[in-house]
């Protein structure tokens, strides 16, 4: 543990009580007010507003301009409102044109909307404020909640719904499980290959884990991507910002909202494997003995093998009346099974379902808006009572205290466990991946228990003991608690307007582990138990957040022509980080597991990992437009980081861009069907200081624990300290942005594209290399750059014509995005190439890239093999090469096939083969609506992605990787013989794939895939019933919808790596570990299946 002095604490630790003083102090203001209603002088006008079709509409927003009253429609469409006979209504709602009609003494008026289908007066989020979409001038994408709540049901988080839904967001999972995180990425497959970073996700304001949102809160959501939107937010908004707004306590009476599902979740790809024992074993011999060229003495290291046995296996298996196990001359069992192992522990389909339950109501002084959410979803073992399930809780207040004071809260609970079955083979609290124990141990000769019905080996060893038996399980537990309280004052009405807030988070985790032992039988009187003992593990996260802005607002009354905002606030943020983790070995009751029923000597306390830090920054923006046509902005933020040396601890990082509304020259104005044509231009930077190491300019000593004694006992010790970078300050990232937004047709059609430069430079990286004489390794610092270039557009249509004589609505929309990312700049000079198995870097890398042989086919004779270019860099546990082994190309000539030093300068027959990195990435979405009933679906894919299979990946390699690992059919079909020359797949050779420095463990052209693919993300089909028949059993609403995710995919992939799904390649579990690329338990595609559903649901208001 590193124990350090960090100049920030002492500021930090003075100003955390002040905040949360007034923080509590501005609750209890909120909580202590009247709920009255305040009403102002005159008659009172009631009415009925309807849409084009005749239909009431609810939500409508009624108000009397120049005052503070105000109302909304009911589910009737009904409203009433007080206004003098000299006043006027405005009437106004989302896709319809702004009313506005003069009372003139009417006790009832009734209006009919009509529709305005330009998105030109859509009010839209940004930073620290709302904007009109026609006054925009940065690359600002919206997306409203609607547009997603069919897709909501399936899903624990809104992440996985985002898909291909906003061009330029890239969300991806590592694999399928539920509560997985998405990698958010905005604009870059990659930020910064230092201190990484992030898009900012902020739900009404208050920097918010996105996994945690309970979907259905959620209004509409605006993605700032380039440095002119995101500016204001200064270091957490370096690489984007995702702004979440939930929705709004609604005036008038209570309104409660019911939305339930039911959810079957199936594998989106279903690996096939062999599972005839004899046929497995026949295979397992082949690969075997062409490495070896004798037979083996075991299958893997437990399973004992020889020719007598392999003989009575083949005797029974061509007659299946023969009994599956016999019990030999050394009264062992030997099996002779055709056991599908994947059968015995994965189920054929899971369930899950969801209910949210939601109150708004109000009148004009306070309104509200309560939500609670039930999630649950079930695993996909047959036995271990796997399970994922969050409940969240949001409360939402509003109170006008005065016409020019307005208090709002938001306090948010989420509540998150999930209880996984583990598999060990040993003690220790990193959990064996099930996938791997197939290919290590689930051999389908095998049994799962035995004539007596004990447990075999194969049953305990590949952890299906004890999933059944229940004890062994890794269990987690999220607590969030998120409390907001803003301050509104409308200092002078519609020019001046402050807002202060007080946000506080506090996040609790822990993670509990139980590893406990299991008995198998090896005959009816011998018996062992693996793994060799037990073990208990708690580990415990803290983390805490304070936070503050004030921001003022001024926009003065400057006539029609000119149009003026500023903006000023600032913004402070300090965070605490705690954990602590316990273990100790000796379960005494295996099915409970408490440090007081622990027995064993060895015993882990230890500090984990804490710190704290804080943020401060002040920052403005000042918006202008002349004529609604030439508009003008310029932000920037002056932001102080305690991660960071005194002296090298503030950036500033300003921005600018214009817009040109073309559309409203006068050489334009005859043109009645464009609506908008926009020309954007930004510039702007910003500053990342997520550096991991909260005290990375610090020379820090560690502090051990000896293993040896000293008059009796161990002591303490330190190692000199570590070396401290020459300097250490912000990443800076500079973004160049030209777009164009184009609408036309009564906003019927609308296009958008944006090209842009991203410069990112004093990445946080190691530098260049110390003398081998001076002990230490060079230490990280802002030792390189990198600039990303990209693009992306979308194309949309909608349009309404009446069929039946009743409206059918359409829509389709199109977004194609792509970028790359080179480095420019990296100090260190040693040119080391990336691997498939380490991250390496250097001076002029296009990020991605794989580095590889160029294969020319496969030999046909042993001569060919034997007397061709120096094999000697790959491990070959056969004797010499043979007919049917790869063939690479020797590039340089020098008849070595090698990679050289592995370096830039010296890369032998090595080149560049591929790129990892997502390109052209897509989504097509459509939708059509008639009488009631809606249809909608979303392609999403990637046009160009490559993909190596790692070593350890058996899904891919199978018996070509370990020879007792899951055998492949298409190996069968497909591989090299001498009457299958042509074949796909070399000879079968043991451990090709499986070791690091073996043949077809190096990329090389023909097995190089091709991991590209479109996918049905979505289908809806959902009716609303009509609000005359719903009405008369008193429902304002009522829907049903059924919904399927992942429904098709089509990809390369299915040619040669069947096993896969394209989203679900990536290394291991990352529950277990990340990084470990091609590592034993991390092979490519062994973490949580990405799976396909399929959704019934109903949501009614009442």
């Amino acid at each position: 543990m590193k124990q350090c002095y960090s100049p920030s604490t002492d500021a930090a630790e003075k100003n955390r009580p002040r905040i949360r003083n007034l923080a509590l102090a501005l609750l209890f203001a909120l909580l202590s007010l009247s709920v009255g209603a305040q009403n102002g002088g005159g008659g009172f006008v009631s009415g009925i507003v309807k849409d084009p079709n005749g239909q009431p509409v609810l939500g409508v927003t009624v108000v009397v301009p120049g005052t503070t009253r105000g109302t909304t429609t009911d589910a009737d469409g009904r409203y009433t409102i007080e206004a003098a006979t000299g006043e006027t209504l405005n009437f106004s709602y989302i896709g319809y044109k702004q009313q506005t009609l003069r009372v003139n003494g009417q006790t009832r008026i009734d209006i009919t909307l009509e529709e305005d289908n330009t998105s030109l007066e859509e009010v839209v989020v940004v930073g620290y404020g709302l904007q009109k979409r026609r006054d925009i001038v940065g690359a600002v994408e919206t997306l409203s909640a609607e547009t997603l709540e069919e897709r909501n049901g399936s899903s624990m988080s809104i992440s996985r719904s985002l898909q291909g839904a906003i061009p330029g967001l890239t969300m991806t999972f590592s694999d399928g499980k539920p509560n997985r995180a998405a990698t958010i990425r905005i604009r870059g497959a990659e930020n910064s290959i230092g201190a990484g970073g992030s898009a900012l996700v902020l739900v009404d304001g208050v920097e918010t884990d996105m996994s945690t949102v309970n979907p259905d809160d959620i209004e509409s959501i605006t993605v700032l991507k380039d440095a002119s939107s995101t500016a204001v937010y200064g270091a957490r908004g370096t690489f984007g910002v995702i702004l979440m707004t939930t929705k709004a306590p609604q005036k008038g009476r209570a309104k409660v909202t019911y939305n339930g599902t039911y959810t079957f979740y199936k594998r989106a790809t279903t690996p096939q494997m062999v599972t005839n024992g004899y046929d497995f074993t026949t295979s397992f011999l082949e690969s075997y003995t062409n490495a070896y060229g004798t037979d083996p003495a075991n299958i893997n290291n437990v399973f004992k093998f020889n020719r007598t046995w392999y003989n009575e296996l083949a005797r029974r298996n061509s007659d299946p009346s023969f009994e599956k196990w016999r019990i030999n001359n050394q009264n062992a069992y030997e099996y002779f099974g055709n056991t599908n192992w994947y059968d015995v522990f994965y189920r054929d389909y899971t369930t899950g379902h969801q209910h949210n339950l939601s109150v708004t109501g109000g009148g004009e002084t306070a309104s509200y808006y309560v939500s609670g959410r039930i999630f649950e979803q079930d695993g996909i073992y047959n036995a271990g009572d796997e399970k994922y399930q969050q409940f969240n809780v949001k409360a939402k207040g509003d109170v006008r205290v005065k016409p020019w004071l307005r208090i709002e809260n938001t306090t948010d609970f989420m509540y998150r466990y999930s209880h996984q079955p583990t598999a060990h083979t040993d003690i220790t609290s990193t959990p064996m991946n099930i996938n791997r124990m197939l290919n290590h141990q689930a051999f389908p000769v095998t049994l799962v228990t035995n004539p007596d019905g004990s447990w075999t080996e194969a049953a305990v060893y590949t952890g299906w003991a004890g999933f059944v038996e229940g004890n062994s399980w890794r269990k987690d537990r999220k607590f969030d608690m998120n409390n907001r309280t803003s301050v509104n004052l409308d200092l002078i009405k519609d020019v001046l307007v402050g807002n202060i807030d007080v946000s506080f988070y506090f996040n609790q985790t822990d993670r509990r582990q139980a590893v406990n032992s299991y008995t198998f039988h090896t005959g009816p009187n011998s018996s062992a138990e693996r793994p060799s003992g037990s073990l208990y593990e708690e580990r415990s996260y803290n983390r805490q957040k304070v936070a503050s802005n004030a921001t003022l607002t001024y926009t003065p009354r400057l006539g029609d022509d000119h149009s003026l905002t500023v903006l000023g606030g600032w913004n402070i943020e300090d965070y605490t980080y705690k954990s602590n983790l316990m273990n100790r070995e000796g379960i005494i009751i295996p099915g409970m597991p408490n440090f007081s029923l622990l027995e064993g000597e060895a015993i882990t306390l230890k500090d984990n990992g804490s710190y704290d830090w804080g943020l401060v920054g002040a920052f403005y923006r000042i918006s202008y437009s002349y004529k609604g046509k030439y508009l003008f902005e310029t932000s920037g933020r002056y932001d102080g980081n305690s991660k960071f040396p005194s002296n090298q601890r503030w950036g500033f990082f300003p921005s600018g861009s214009a817009g040109w509304r073309i559309s409203e020259e006068s050489f334009l104005r005859n043109a009645e069907w464009l609506d908008n044509l926009k020309l954007r231009v930004s510039v702007g930077s910003a500053g990342n200081g997520l550096i991991s190491d909260t005290y990375a300019y610090l020379s820090t000593m560690s502090i051990s624990q000896s293993s040896l004694l000293n008059n009796g006992s161990v002591f303490n010790y330190t190692a000199a300290p570590s070396p401290i970078p020459d300097g250490l300050t912000w990443e800076t990232a500079t973004t160049y942005d030209l777009g164009v937004d184009f609408e036309a047709f009564n906003g019927r059609l609308n296009f958008s594209a944006d090209i842009y430069r991203k410069k990112t430079t004093d990445m946080y990286v190691v530098g260049e290399e110390l003398p081998a004489v001076y002990g230490n390794s060079a230490p990280k610092g802002n030792y390189a750059d990198m600039h990303t270039d990209g693009w992306e557009a979308s194309i949309s249509w909608r349009n309404t014509h009446t069929v039946g004589g009743k409206p059918l609505s359409y829509n389709i929309k199109v977004s194609v995005w792509d970028n790359t990312s080179k480095i420019t700049r990296y100090t260190s000079k040693t040119g080391t190439l990336p691997t498939n198995y380490k991250v390496n870097y250097y001076e002029g890398m296009t990020l991605g890239e794989i580095w590889g042989y160029r294969c020319d086919g496969l030999f046909q004779s042993d001569e060919e093999a034997q007397t061709y270019a120096n094999y000697s860099k790959f491990t070959n546990r056969s004797a010499k090469w043979s007919a049917g082994d790869p063939r690479y190309l020797d590039l340089n000539g020098d008849g070595y096939v090698n990679n050289g030093n592995n370096t830039i300068y010296d890369h032998g027959d090595l080149e560049k083969i591929g790129n990892t990195t997502p390109r052209y990435c897509y989504s097509i979405q459509g939708g059509i609506r008639w009488n009631g009933i809606g249809l909608s679906m979303m392609w999403q894919g990637v046009g160009k992605r490559d993909w190596y299979p790692a070593k350890e990946s058996g899904y891919f390699w199978g018996q070509y990787g370990r020879p007792y690992s899951m055998a492949l059919p298409w190996h069968t079909t497909d591989r090299w013989s001498p009457e299958n020359r042509g074949a796909y797949w070399p000879r079968l050779v043991a451990y090709a794939a499986c070791d690091s420095g073996t043949i077809l463990s190096q990329p090389n052209t023909r097995y190089l895939q091709d991991a590209s693919y479109i996918r049905l993300k979505n289908l809806t089909i959902d009716y609303n019933f009509p609000k005359e028949l719903i009405g008369k059993i008193g429902l304002q609403a009522l829907k049903i919808y059924f919904s399927g995710e992942n429904l098709l995919t089509f990809s390369p992939l299915k040619k040669h790596a069947k096993n896969y799904d394209p989203e679900g390649i990536y290394a291991g579990d990352a529950d277990y570990g990340t990084g470990k690329y091609g590592t034993d338990n991390f092979g490519d595609g062994d973490g949580y299946p990405v799976m396909k559903s399929y959704t019934i649901g109903l949501t009614l208001t009442f």
